[in-house]
């Protein structure tokens, strides 16, 4: 609202809207800087209060008080309030404060550490958590921006990266519009960037895979550094014609390795023809080539010699043999991600070695109940994701159990998602329709799976990316349970069960 401004020394500074998202952090980078900050919201129940209070924040709820108004030396707008022309008009009547938005404050603030950022389909949080661990195991505090949400929009990566600490590590997502990634790479000083797979989501109104690449490939004009999934030729192909220098590659090298990978097709980015693959190892990702020359680049972090849960993590001349706590190809690819993040930050190789056998997971991934039964809750919420965490499971259920699949998720991707996902599905022992969308996707497919239909799911519950509401997912629940054997697996996938599964579960334990 203001340009070219600058907070003077020792000023008194309200936030108003600070309870909110970008509210909470503005106010938090202005405590950080030592600014004597308080927060004016109307509401009085929001999450962030709690953070607030630990961070030493003062509070002004349920009203925005007019001697406090009158007192403050800058007024600090969260964004959603700047269209406010009613409250607008009540501070200037009110006070002679400076009046600034974000703008100001990202402004006001450089960012003063290394700063990561990490993009892509799947992988993101998994592999965002997993590097912080790892910074935190070698000694370096981490800036953590404490929200409880699934994605991190335009504002969150910026004001997160100045907030206090020795290295920002920021998670950057897109809801499939240009220039997202970008901007808030841009803002929030990244200089190391990371892009851990492509693959369908979040499709733009253009519906095109192709801007959806380019979103994601947005990285590459922000960061100085690059770290590539190399076994991935969608993100491969954004490093066409990139100066190698400043790229880092990694990957799975193990012609070994044992699994139904899933496998997708790819088009050579520089011919369009078919690539080859002489390997797949999840999806579409795998060692490709071309005939017309594009291959697969070689690889500077790697892990060989697979087996379960264990590989042997390769990074020039250090070996060491890896056990994670988090199953799967998919998270062996996360490892492989955030110990190239480290390597480039030069991390003690031990130190990564102990952060990666340490990392405990993150909520809502691979996410395990008992309740008589095993049940597993993930966030996989694409086709793509779909596949991971169903691989995962069945390279550890016994050959004679049943995997039984309670489908929470109305896809980002809209109805081509969820039908994707449930032709997935079709070889899946027995399919849950919990969510509307999972239902009318079902009713575009023939399969021969056994499929249990829930009657709450012909009601349409999305709001927003929720795609099932707790009702639904409480009577999938009961339904999978009934139909679960003592060895059977139940896995919940969908923002729904991630929601709603841990309550649910709470009355079957008994």
């Amino acid at each position: 609202m203001k340009s070219n401004f600058f907070i003077k020394e020792n000023p008194k500074v309200i936030v108003i809207g600070g309870c909110g998202t970008a509210g909470s952090l503005m106010a938090r980078v202005l405590k950080d800087r030592g600014v004597d900050v308080v927060v004016s919201d109307l509401s009085t129940d929001s999450p962030q209060i709690e953070l607030l209070k630990k961070e030493g924040i003062a509070l002004n709820l349920g009203e925005h008080d007019d001697k406090l108004l009158k007192d403050a030396d800058v007024i600090v707008l969260a964004p959603s309030l700047l269209n406010n022309s009613k409250l607008i008009e009540r501070l200037k009547n009110s006070t002679s404060a400076d009046i600034i938005s974000v703008d100001e404050v990202l402004d006001i603030y450089d960012v003063d550490k290394p700063v990561i950022g990490i993009t892509g389909t799947n992988g993101k949080t998994t592999t965002t958590w997993m590097l912080k661990h790892i910074l935190k195991c070698s000694g370096h505090k981490v800036p953590e921006h404490g929200l409880n949400i699934q994605g991190n929009n335009e504002l969150i990566p910026p004001l997160q990266a100045r907030l206090n600490g020795d290295i920002a590590v920021l998670e950057i997502g897109t809801s499939g519009s240009p220039n997202e990634i970008k901007r808030s790479a841009v803002n929030a000083g990244v200089d190391i960037g990371i892009i851990t797979n492509i693959s369908r989501d979040h499709l733009n109104n253009s519906g095109k895979f192709s801007d959806y690449v380019n979103c994601k490939g947005e990285m590459i004009e922000a960061a100085d550094l690059l770290i590539f999934n190399a076994d991935d030729p969608v993100v491969i192909c954004l490093q066409i014609e990139k100066n190698p220098e400043r790229s880092v590659f990694f990957g799975i090298e193990d012609f070994n390795l044992d699994v139904n990978a899933y496998p997708e097709e790819r088009k050579c980015p520089i011919c369009k023809g078919d690539l080859e693959y002489s390997k797949h190892y999840l999806g579409h990702l795998g060692i490709y080539e071309c005939k017309c020359g594009f291959k697969r680049p070689e690889i500077h972090v790697k892990a060989v010699d697979i087996k379960n849960d264990q590989f042997t993590l390769v990074m020039g001349l250090n070996k060491a043999r890896i056990k994670l706590k988090n199953r799967g190809i998919h998270n062996i690819y996360n490892a492989l991600a955030a110990a190239s993040g480290a390597m480039v930050l030069k991390i003690d190789f031990g130190d990564i070695v102990n952060g990666l056998e340490s990392f405990e997971g993150v909520s809502g991934r691979f996410q395990e109940f008992n309740v008589g039964k095993r049940v597993v809750v993930d966030f996989a919420h694409n086709p793509a994701g779909v596949k991971a965490i169903v691989q995962a499971l069945l390279l550890q259920k016994p050959s004679k159990s049943k995997l039984i699949v309670v489908n929470t998720i109305s896809s980002e991707s809209g109805i081509n998602g969820d039908v994707e996902i449930a032709n997935f599905l079709t070889e899946i022992d027995i399919i849950v329709v919990a969510s509307n969308a999972s239902r009318n996707a079902l009713m575009e497919i023939e399969t021969d799976a056994h499929v249990v239909l829930t009657e709450s799911s012909k009601r349409d519950s999305k709001i927003g990316t929720l795609g099932a509401s707790r009702e639904q997912v409480e009577e999938g629940l009961e339904k999978a349970i009934l139909a679960a054997g003592k060895d059977d697996i139940i896995l919940v996938i969908g923002e729904g069960g991630i929601k709603y599964s841990a309550e649910i579960l709470e009355k079957f334990k008994n």
